[in-house]
């Protein structure tokens, strides 16, 4: 009984910290758009180089999703993902004091390097808590930390309208370096007790990814994760600069963002509870019919309400969807290998989550406007679904 007790504390304080890792993500993510006047003026950039900003983090968290996620199946998760909390801390606290614009640049991309190698890493050791019961509900209080620390960002930029853009980067950069002391005394490294007890080695990358018909999931996870983060980046990015184009003000854009995030707590709690209990071509159905029509609405209309309503179905359905793609990543692999198949899913997401931002910033300077982001967001849209329901066998056979 005793024994039960300390596993199920230890299965909610691991789930805990992993929250706050994920609610500092949502905050890095959420900041830049938050921020994105503000940086342009500092440092007299365009759109075009605005979409850099954007797209630099994204491009650290690709390589630190990828090599952070190998580097962690032999070196243990506990040490990456403490190692990756302090890079990101670091260089986040860097982006709020950068002298240049070479240095700002620097910045997101060292920050984007250290989320990234934590993103896969969080996600094995939430999955190692995790049954077949269960998992659904596990990965959803993790990550509902990602658009709550988005949340919080967004009030922020409602209740301090003139709140300093180096202010927001100075307290995500130094509060998530107090997360390391409580992981150093929590974390337990379960993977890397499992592969010595067993004597297993690591497999080859290739042999993880594609050796004996697991090419099979990897192929359809990377897709979904590509198109899926690319339109949830557009989203997070661009869309209270693009709401300020369509007409609203400085605060109405505010507010719409803050609705999509709270829209993006209840789709990753909500699908969460769902994916227990349908079939996964089933939530490929809902998630990405209701992120087309969000995506269409945000992008044709000027009414008001009718914008609210797309900003609160675009959260439930892109960063629900989203976390939906992190919570059944890790079955697709074996023990052995599973923070390095994760990564490389995350790493091909993350590379799609980087085209979003700088597509949208071309699709802009050529003056297309929203109409040709919405031409562009479409067919992704289409593709995920496809992927996502090309998975649902194999997750029927698991079970």
């Amino acid at each position: 009984m005793a024994h039960e007790q300390s596993t199920k504390v230890q299965k909610i304080l691991t789930v805990f910290l992993c929250f706050w890792v994920a609610f500092f993500e949502g905050f890095d993510l959420q900041a830049p758009g938050i921020a994105a006047k503000g940086i342009a003026a500092t440092f007299g950039l365009d759109q075009v180089q605005m979409g850099y900003v954007f797209s630099l983090g994204v491009f650290g968290m690709l390589f630190g999703a990828f090599f952070g996620g190998r580097i962690a199946d032999y070196l243990g998760q506990k040490k990456v993902l403490m190692l990756s909390i302090a890079i990101f801390g670091v260089f986040m606290t860097l982006t709020a004091i950068a002298s240049s614009v070479e240095i700002l640049y620097a910045a997101r991309f060292f920050t984007g390097l250290g989320l990234g190698a934590a993103m896969p890493t969080m996600i094995s050791v939430v999955g190692d808590e995790a049954i077949e019961e269960n998992r659904g509900k596990l990965n959803s209080l993790m990550y509902c930390g990602l658009p709550v620390g988005a949340i919080f960002v967004a009030g922020l930029g409602i209740l301090f309208k003139d709140i300093s853009w180096h202010t927001l980067f100075l307290i995500g950069g130094i509060t998530p370096l107090l997360l390391i002391p409580f992981m150093a005394m929590i974390l337990k490294d379960k993977r890397k007790e499992q592969v010595v007890a067993v004597g297993e080695h690591v497999p080859a990358m290739t042999e993880i990814l594609f050796k004996n018909n697991t090419y099979k999931q990897t192929l359809p996870l990377w897709v979904s994760f590509f198109f899926t983060l690319m339109v949830n980046y557009i989203l997070i990015s661009w869309l209270p600069n693009l709401l300020m184009e369509q007409g609203l003000e400085k605060q109405q854009a505010f507010m719409i963002m803050l609705i999509f995030q709270v829209g993006a707590v209840i789709g990753t709690l909500g699908l969460g509870y769902l994916l227990d209990r349908l079939k996964l071509w089933q939530m490929a159905v809902i998630i990405y019919t209701g992120l087309f029509i969000a995506v269409l609405i945000l992008f044709t209309t000027k009414s008001i309400p009718l914008l609210i309503f797309a900003g609160l179905i675009g959260g439930i359905f892109s960063t629900g969807g989203q976390s939906i793609l992190y919570g059944i990543s890790p079955i697709f692999y074996t023990p052995t290998g599973k923070v390095t198949g994760v990564g490389s899913a995350i790493s091909l997401g993350r590379l799609g989550a980087m085209t979003g931002p700088l597509l949208t910033g071309k699709i802009l300077a050529l003056g297309l406007g929203t109409t040709g982001i919405l031409v562009a967001s479409a067919p992704g849209i289409v593709l995920s679904a496809i992927a996502v329901t090309a998975l649902s066998t194999y997750k029927a056979n698991k079970k």
